[in-house]
């Protein structure tokens, strides 16, 4: 029995044919879209690795703030209440795991598959290009008191090996000069030696060839998934839109779609999407080369090739959200006003949004559910890119454990059968 489906070519599926084929399975990738990575999440992506940023989002900080994202005053933040049962229920949980201890453990937990995953990229860096760099990290931060409480989640996420250094706003312009030209006062800074950037398209683009040609992965794109057919606990089908596929191993790895087909198997992820924004344009000389962060405004610049990408907005409401003008808009005018010389913002941004997969407690699933020989691969975040190589490894891992749900991630949310 060595014939595995995965469903999803975006990023976190890629990784996973990588690692099953790895493991000499014989591998069929299904996606709806025209090929790897075509337009979901991994296609716009902030394009930073950050091994070292695993803040999980329930946090004391984000409660506090609620209000103030109900009533729309957080420009880069918006909470728009859904009125489905299941956001309420998400809603429940995220709450529960927004104290400071489940803030920490959640943060660490997702830490170390972070640093798993560095080791990952470094090794399949040597068989892809993907616009990898080591540029390291600046999470720069507007007061003092948010400094503060970065340097001392630091402190705790340097005994797991991150590195991180505070610097003063001095010291971070020292170490990137384009901050001189930043618009806005800042503190101080956080830096992330390890952080790294890379295109994940590209990366998903190479990683479709080298399946293809030598291990004789298969794909089927332009293929939608409609449902997953369970018969006596076990995985029995999945039905496309172009027929059925008989099966008896199955991967879901669809991003923030898994919930949906998930729930046609009876199983119930507590996943809801928070949408993001992204804009790609032709890099200046005065474009930073280190990845910045602007944590109060929640953007990210980072350099790809000779291209810079800007990323950013969280907005949480209903569960297909579409493109809308004015939270774009909203993004590029924030762009402009922190490195107004950074790139060329008059010709096409080639705007995008995509959806973030968010589980309550930010750690991803990954490991066998309750239907025999489904798996899951899926509730990244906003880490997707950044975890991919490791929630891969780990689930090849429970296959060759199969019948036993593995430790870590897996076992940290609990997947429910109806």
């Amino acid at each position: 029995m060595r014939e595995i489906f995965v469903l999803g070519a975006g990023v976190i599926g890629m990784a996973s044919a990588y690692a099953l084929a790895s493991e000499g399975l014989e591998v069929t990738v299904i996606d709806a879209g025209t090929g790897p990575a075509a337009g979901g999440a991994s296609f716009g992506n902030g394009a930073q690795l950050s091994y070292s940023y695993t803040d999980a989002l329930a946090s004391p900080s984000l409660i506090a703030n609620v209000p103030k994202l109900l009533l729309g005053f957080d420009p880069a933040f918006r909470l728009t209440p859904s009125l489905s049962p299941r956001f309420w229920a998400w809603s429940l949980s995220f709450l529960t795991n927004a104290s400071r201890s489940s803030f920490e453990r959640n943060t660490i937990e997702v830490l170390k598959l972070a640093m798993e995953s560095r080791r990952g990229f470094a090794e399949i860096s040597k068989k892809i290009s993907f616009d990898h760099r080591s540029t390291g990290k600046l999470n720069l931060y507007s007061t003092h008191r948010g400094l503060r409480n970065a340097e001392s989640l630091s402190r705790l996420k340097n005994k797991h090996g991150t590195e991180q250094v505070v610097l003063t706003a001095e010291e971070a312009i020292e170490r990137e000069p384009a901050l001189a030209r930043f618009s806005h006062p800042f503190a101080g800074a956080l830096w992330s030696p390890f952080d790294e950037a890379g295109d994940s398209w590209l990366f998903c683009q190479n990683l479709h060839t080298v399946l293809e040609r030598d291990y004789g992965v298969k794909f089927k794109f332009g293929t939608k998934i409609e449902a997953l057919r369970a018969r006596s606990g076990k995985i029995d089908a999945i039905i496309t839109d172009t027929g059925e596929f008989s099966c008896n191993r199955v991967v879901i790895a669809l991003g923030a779609g898994s919930a949906a087909i998930a729930r046609t198997a009876g199983i119930r992820l507590p996943i809801w999407p928070m949408q993001g924004y992204s804009m790609t344009i032709p890099a200046s000389e005065m474009a930073p080369s280190v990845s910045i962060t602007d944590t109060s405004r929640k953007v990210v610049f980072c350099r790809i090739g000779d291209r810079l990408r800007i990323g950013g907005l969280a907005d949480i409401g209903g569960e297909n959200p579409k493109f809308k003008k004015q939270r774009f808009a909203a993004l590029l005018e924030a762009a402009k006003g922190m490195f107004p010389e950074a790139g060329d913002y008059t010709g096409n941004v080639n705007a995008w949004t995509g959806l973030r997969p968010m589980t309550p407690n930010s750690q991803p699933m990954v490991g066998q559910s309750k239907i025999e020989g489904l798996f899951l691969n899926c509730g990244h975040g906003s880490l997707g890119w950044t975890l991919s190589m490791a929630t891969a490894a780990r689930l090849a891992q429970a296959i060759r454990m199969e019948g036993n749900v593995i430790s870590g991630a897996a076992s940290l949310i609990h997947v429910h059968s109806n």
